[in-house]
């Protein structure tokens, strides 16, 4: 997809890592910018491959997965709109060790290696932002870590559907959700088989919390009052000055609702 350099100097201002720097650096970064538009089931990269660039979901949804030598895969992430992945493994020396692939149609902003180490050159508030990321990256590893020793089947639903729920939780009324993602790799993000996430969904209904048709889940008041106490959804990300210090959310940025399941984050 082509796009003007003075077209992607806007769309990179608008990315929650890169909003608010000058104007020279930005368009510095356009310079190795490409916009991908994929269709579902995409690889964008696989392991073993050298990382060649960072990227930013503009829209749709990808999962990022581990495979084992006997073909076997294990979801460990799944990517939503405005998030950045590919970060960390700029800037090291490892090929990838996941492979992503997209679950739906989507539009990606791929940025180039050698872009962003001349933005770092550029200017030192780059590389700050770039560590804010990592930081943030890796707070979320370890709740996702906690979550998945310690966390129940059943728990795991329920903290995935109110986070994609996010504020409507809390407003006194039934929510009507639209799964983003299929439920099958909703399912293998989970850990389980898409029959034991069909049986917790069952049980979630026939405990009149839920009502699940096709894609689509309704939240019953009943679900959401039990569930929203304690409940305190992040407002999307947005950074201050030139410093790189972010307020009131991260830089892998999610507006709005909490939507996709990144990390628990």
């Amino acid at each position: 997809m082509q796009a003007s350099l003075e077209d992607l100097s806007l769309v990179l201002g608008e990315v929650a890592i890169f909003r608010g720097l000058p104007a020279a650096v930005t368009t510095e970064l356009a310079r190795s910018v490409q916009i991908l538009s994929l269709p579902k089931g995409a690889p964008v990269y696989a392991a073993g491959e050298r990382p060649k660039a960072l990227y930013h979901v503009m829209s749709g949804h990808l999962k990022v997965a581990v495979s084992s030598p006997e073909g076997g895969e294990k979801v460990i992430e799944i990517l939503s709109p405005n998030q950045m992945f590919g970060v960390a493994e700029l800037f090291g020396d490892a090929s990838y060790v996941s492979s992503v692939e997209t679950v739906s149609p989507v539009v990606l902003l791929s940025i180039g290696r050698e872009g962003v180490f001349r933005a770092i050159e550029q200017d030192p508030c780059v590389s700050r932002r770039m560590l804010a990321a990592l930081a943030q990256r890796q707070s979320s590893i370890e709740r996702e870590i906690a979550a998945d020793c310690f966390q129940s089947g059943s728990a795991k639903v329920v903290d995935y559907l109110c986070r994609l729920a996010g504020p409507m939780l809390g407003d006194g009324h039934d929510v009507v959700l639209e799964l983003e993602i299929p439920k099958h790799v909703l399912a293998a993000r989970l850990g389980f088989t898409p029959e034991t996430l069909s049986r917790i969904f069952r049980e979630l209904a026939d405990a009149g919390d839920i009502h699940v048709h096709g894609k689509q889940v309704t939240l019953f008041q009943a679900f959401c009052r039990r569930h929203c106490a304690g409940r305190r959804t992040a407002p999307a990300a947005r950074t201050t000055g030139r410093s790189g210090r972010v307020e009131g959310g991260g830089l892998f940025e999610r507006p709005g609702r909490a939507s996709g399941f990144g990390a628990f984050a």
